[in-house]
């Protein structure tokens, strides 16, 4: 009876723990892309945080938290900041929000260019793929 209880044990942490890479995407990366986004349409443009949350259509406790950190990642909005690239990237998106024009090709681009590139290869080791 031991055994069974151990195995059903660890079958419900290996289910529990399992992370589709959708969910990095959406639970660590687009926190802290949006975290970068704020940042910028409030010191670049002079944004109130009403307007950003209007810009990034979410809600205005939403950006405070955001431009407070508290909805994302330190490390990762380290990462991206620090990629050339990925800044040019987030430049374009940036200057489209504040233009009300839509920025969801580059948040696009830089998910997909941080992946190629390998920055959050440990949050997508062990990741499964959903599509």
């Amino acid at each position: 009876m031991f055994l069974l209880e151990e195995v059903l044990i660890d079958y419900h942490a290996v289910i529990f723990s399992m992370r589709f890479e959708s969910e990095i995407v959406s639970e660590d990366i687009l926190p802290a892309i949006r975290k970068i986004i704020a940042d910028r349409l409030q010191k670049d443009y002079g944004y109130t945080q009403e307007e950003v949350a209007a810009k990034l259509d979410v809600t205005q406790p939403a950006v405070s938290q955001y431009l407070k950190g508290k909805r994302s990642d330190s490390e990762i909005v380290k990462k991206l900041k620090s990629d050339p690239q990925i800044n040019l990237i987030l430049d374009d998106a940036v200057s489209n929000a504040a233009k009300n024009k839509k920025f969801g090709s580059e948040i696009r681009e830089i998910i997909k260019t941080s992946r190629d590139k390998g920055l959050f290869k440990e949050r997508f080791k062990d990741a499964e793929r959903a599509l």
